[in-house]
């Protein structure tokens, strides 16, 4: 691009490389149905494992943070309401 443009107001192509031409079949119906069925499971694995990777972080929170899963939730409201009985 530092030469000047043609006067087609093209740059200049100071060579040029073919690599043949691509006669790719289009796939058929069965390939692009196993296709999507492997996109839509590593879809879903990849959901599961953020998922799994949350409610573990969430779980290994320190004391003085909320804990916002529900178990915690139920076990700390259930020691609370176990001392205020003693």
């Amino acid at each position: 691009m530092l030469k000047k443009k043609q006067p087609n107001g093209y740059y200049y192509c100071e060579s040029s490389v073919f690599l043949g031409e691509k006669h790719a079949a289009e796939p058929d119906d069965a390939e692009l149905v196993s296709l999507s069925k492997r996109l839509v499971e590593n879809a879903v694995l990849k959901a599961v494992q953020q998922y799994l990777e949350e409610t573990q972080n969430k779980t290994r929170q320190t004391d003085g943070s909320p804990v916002k899963t529900e178990e915690a939730a139920s076990g700390t409201k259930n020691e609370s309401d176990n001392e205020s009985s003693k």
